[in-house]
C-alpha cells in the first residue's frame, strides 16, 4: 500500500477554519481590500474541495500577486508595522491558490503561528490572549489532522485532547519562565501606527471638539489610589493649557507646546508651586494615545522617572504613548501655583486676542470690568450670568465668525469647550490673564476592583485665571451652569434625551450587561497590573520576596530544582502506566516497528502474522521488506522457538526503519 501525500477534505477544512479565526480579529488593522480578498480566497478554497470551482491558471496567480504587492505599496507607503502584518496575512492567505498536497497545509498550518503572534500586537487583554489561544488549538489540530491523513471526527477529538495535554503540561514551565528569566522588553511593545483609530483629548479644541468625543466609551486611563478616592469636584485630570486663539480653535502657544519637549521643561517648578492639606498618591494605567502627554490631578508634585512638567503642569515625557503605560503621581489638591507673579511673556501670551473677533464681547467686558472694580467680582457676575441664562447640551448651534458674540448674546447653549472658552475670552477682554484646560473631569469608581475609570465621555474644558497674590485659580463656568456634571458625572447632567447620546448609553438601560462590564474590565485590569506590565523592577522585588538576597547561583540551582520537580511530576504518570503494563524488550521493538511502518502507509491487519505482513511489506517496497523480513524473523524464533537472538541487530533492524519514515517525502 502506497502512502498518499494528497490533502484530505477534514485536513483542509480545518485549515480554513483555523485561516478564518486568525484572520477575523485583525480585519480592523488590514485595508479593507485585503479583507475582502482573505475571506473571498478562503471560501474560494473551500467551494474548490466540494467540486464547485477550478484552480486559477499560473498568470492569474502572478497577476493576483502583483496586484496585491501593488496596493500594499499604494497602501501604507513605508516599512511600518501595520505593512508588514499586512504583507504577512496576504502571504498566508495567497497560499491558498496553490494549497494542494500536505506538505502544502503543513507549510501554511506553520505560517499561522506567526500570524497568530500578530493579534497580540493590537490587543493586550484577556480576551485577546484567550482568542489566541483558541487559534494555537485550532492550527495545531490541523496539524494533527493532517499529519494523519484526514480521518474521522474522532481523530480530530483525539488530536485536540492530545494538544491540550501538551499546553497543560507547558504551562508550569511557561510560568517559572515567566516569573525568573530576565526581563529585556518584547514585541508587544512595539510601536504600532495606530494613530488614526486613536481618540481623545487633542492639542487644539473648537466649538463640538468635546460634544463629539461624548459619543465613545472607550477607556481613557485607569486610576487606583493608595487611599481614598478625592471628592468629585476635585478629580480635574489635567492634560493641556491651550493658551492661543485665532477666533475659533484654541492651541497651545510655543511656551506651553509639550511636543516642544526640552524647551517647555519647567525646571524650577518646585520654588512657584505652594501645596497644603492632604496628599494624594496613585497610579494610572493609561491607554495608548499616540500622544506623549500625560494626565495627573493638580498640583502633581512627585511622578514616576523620565516625565517632565511644562510651563502649565501639564506632565509629558519623551517617547510617544503608543502602548498602554503605568505610572505613578503624587497630587495635592489644594495648591497656589505662580502666586508672587508670572513672566511679561507669560501675560501676553494670557491676553492674546485675535483683531476683528467678537466686537460685542470685548465692549462688554470693558464695561463690566469698570463696573465691578476687581476680577473676583468680575468672575462672580460672568457666573452669575450664565448661571440661569444657558443651557448644557450636546448638540449646540453652528456658531459663525463672531462664535463667542454670538454664543452669548443668542444661542446660549453648548457643551463645555463652548462655557470655557467665551470664559477665557470675557476675561482676557477685561485685561485678565486668563487660559484654557483640557483633560478629563471625574470618573467612575469600580465596584469589583476598587479603581477609578475614566472614559473618553469625561473629556472636559475649563479655565484658569491669574489673580493677585493667588496665582493661577481654576474656574469652571460649566458648574455655574450643569453642577451635576461635575459632582455626579455628565449622564445627569444632560436629562433623558441628551443621555442617550452618550456612548455608554446601554450600560444605564441594563443593568446586568454593565455589571458584566465592570467585572471584565476588573478581570482586564489584574491582566495588564500583573502580567502586561511584569517588567524588570517588579520582577526584582518579586525575586527578592522569593530567594531574599541570595547569590545569582543559589537562585540558579532553585529554579533548577523547580524544574526538576516538574519534569518528575509531569512523568510519573506515564512511567507508573508503562511499570504496571510493561511488555517483554523484544515484544517492545516488533510493536514500535509496526507503529513506525503504519506511519509509512503500512497498517498490519488484525489477525494478520508476523511473516505474512513482512512478505506483503515485501512485495510492494523490496528494499523496505528486506528489513522487515529480517526483524520479522528475529522476532518469531524468540517468540515461537525460544531461541536467543541478538537484540543490537533487533534494534539497529528498527531504527533503520524509523529512520525511512522520517526521511520519507512529505508531499
Amino acid at each position: 500500500m502506497k502512502v498518499s501525500f494528497s490533502l484530505s477534505v477534514k485536513a483542509l477544512r480545518w485549515l480554513l477554519l483555523s485561516q478564518l479565526f486568525i484572520v477575523a480579529p485583525l480585519v480592523l488593522q488590514l485595508p479593507i481590500w485585503l479583507t475582502i480578498l482573505a475571506f473571498a480566497l478562503i471560501v474560494w478554497r473551500f467551494q474548490l474541495s466540494r467540486g464547485l470551482w477550478y484552480y486559477p491558471g499560473r498568470w492569474l496567480k502572478v497577476l493576483v500577486a502583483v496586484a496585491v504587492t501593488a496596493g500594499l505599496a499604494a497602501t501604507f507607503r513605508s516599512f511600518a508595522m501595520d505593512a508588514m502584518v499586512s504583507l504577512l496575512v496576504a502571504g498566508f492567505v495567497l497560499k491558498l491558490t496553490e494549497l494542494r498536497t500536505r506538505s502544502d497545509a503543513c507549510l501554511l498550518s506553520y505560517l499561522g503561528y506567526f500570524v497568530i503572534g500578530t493579534q497580540l500586537l493590537y490587543t493586550s487583554g484577556i480576551i485577546g490572549a484567550f482568542y489566541a489561544l483558541v487559534c494555537v488549538l485550532l492550527v495545531s489540530v490541523t496539524v494533527m489532522v493532517n499529519h494523519a491523513g484526514g480521518g474521522n471526527a474522532t481523530v480530530a477529538l483525539r488530536s485536540l485532547r492530545t494538544i491540550t495535554i501538551m499546553l497543560m503540561q507547558a504551562t508550569p514551565f511557561m510560568l517559572v519562565l515567566f516569573f525568573v528569566v530576565p526581563r529585556v522588553g518584547s514585541l508587544w511593545t512595539v510601536p504600532l501606527n495606530n494613530a488614526a483609530g486613536t481618540t481623545g483629548v487633542s492639542s487644539s479644541m473648537s466649538p463640538g471638539d468635546f460634544s463629539s468625543l461624548m459619543e465613545s466609551s472607550d477607556v481613557a486611563f485607569r486610576a487606583t489610589f493608595e487611599d481614598e478616592i478625592p471628592e468629585p469636584r476635585q478629580l480635574y485630570w489635567r492634560a493641556l493649557v491651550l493658551d492661543h486663539f485665532d477666533g475659533r480653535t484654541w492651541t497651545q502657544s510655543n511656551p506651553q507646546d509639550v511636543k516642544a519637549r526640552g524647551y517647555v521643561r519647567w525646571r524650577d517648578w518646585q520654588s512657584q508651586i505652594e501645596v497644603s492639606d492632604k496628599r494624594y498618591d496613585y497610579e494610572i494605567l493609561l491607554e495608548p494615545t499616540d500622544e506623549n502627554w500625560l494626565y495627573a490631578l493638580a498640583a502633581p508634585t512627585e511622578f514616576s522617572r523620565d516625565v517632565w512638567m511644562s510651563r502649565g503642569m501639564t506632565l509629558y515625557q519623551k517617547n510617544l504613548v503608543s502602548q498602554r503605560q503605568q505610572y505613578t503621581v503624587s497630587s495635592y489638591p489644594s495648591y497656589t501655583v505662580q502666586a508672587e507673579g508670572i513672566s511679561d511673556y507669560l501675560q501676553r501670551s494670557s491676553l492674546q486676542l485675535p483683531r476683528n473677533f467678537n466686537p460685542y464681547t470685548r465692549q462688554l467686558a470693558k464695561s463690566w470690568m469698570a463696573e465691578a472694580g476687581s476680577p473676583e467680582a468680575l468672575i462672580q457676575r460672568f457666573l452669575t450670568f450664565i448661571e440661569n441664562r444657558f443651557h448644557y447640551t450636546l448638540q449646540p448651534s453652528v456658531l459663525g465668525k463672531h462664535s463667542i458674540d454670538e454664543f452669548l448674546t443668542d444661542t446660549r447653549a453648548g457643551f463645555c469647550e463652548h462655557f470655557a472658552g467665551s470664559f477665557v475670552f470675557f476675561m482676557r477682554a477685561a485685561g485678565i490673564p486668563a487660559r484654557v484646560v483640557v483633560g478629563y473631569q471625574g470618573g467612575k469608581v469600580n465596584p469589583v476592583q476598587g479603581y477609578l475609570t475614566v472614559r473618553q465621555l469625561d473629556a472636559h474644558a475649563w479655565a484658569e485665571v491669574w489673580l493677585e497674590a493667588k496665582g493661577w485659580v481654576r474656574v469652571d463656568p460649566t458648574f455655574a451652569v450643569a453642577p451635576e456634571r461635575i459632582d455626579r458625572g455628565v449622564e445627569f447632567s444632560l436629562g433623558n434625551a441628551g443621555s442617550q447620546l452618550l456612548g455608554d448609553a446601554w450600560s444605564r438601560r441594563f443593568y446586568v450587561l454593565a455589571n458584566l462590564r465592570d467585572r471584565l474590565d476588573a478581570f482586564n485590569y489584574r491582566w495588564h497590573i500583573w502580567v502586561m506590565n511584569y517588567d524588570g523592577e517588579q520582577q526584582k522585588a518579586f525575586m527578592q520576596r522569593i530567594f531574599g538576597d541570595s547569590a545569582p547561583w543559589r537562585i540558579v540551582v532553585w529554579v533548577s530544582g523547580i524544574f526538576a520537580l516538574i519534569i518528575a511530576v509531569l512523568m510519573l504518570p506515564g512511567v507508573w502506566r508503562k511499570s504496571r503494563n510493561r511488555q517483554p524488550l523484544i515484544h517492545r521493538l516488533y510493536l514500535r516497528m509496526c507503529r513506525y511502518l503504519s506511519a509509512l502507509g503500512y497498517q498490519r491487519h488484525v489477525g494478520e502474522g508476523a511473516r505474512d505482513f513482512a512478505l506483503r511489506v515485501s512485495r510492494d517496497n523490496h528494499e523496505l521488506g528486506a528489513l522487515v523480513l529480517e526483524a520479522s524473523d528475529l522476532f518469531e524464533r524468540h517468540v515461537y522457538q525460544n531461541q536467543p537472538i541478538s537484540i543490537p541487530r533487533l534494534r539497529l533492524l528498527v531504527h533503520k526503519i524509523k529512520a525511512r519514515r522520517l526521511l520519507s517525502p512529505f508531499r
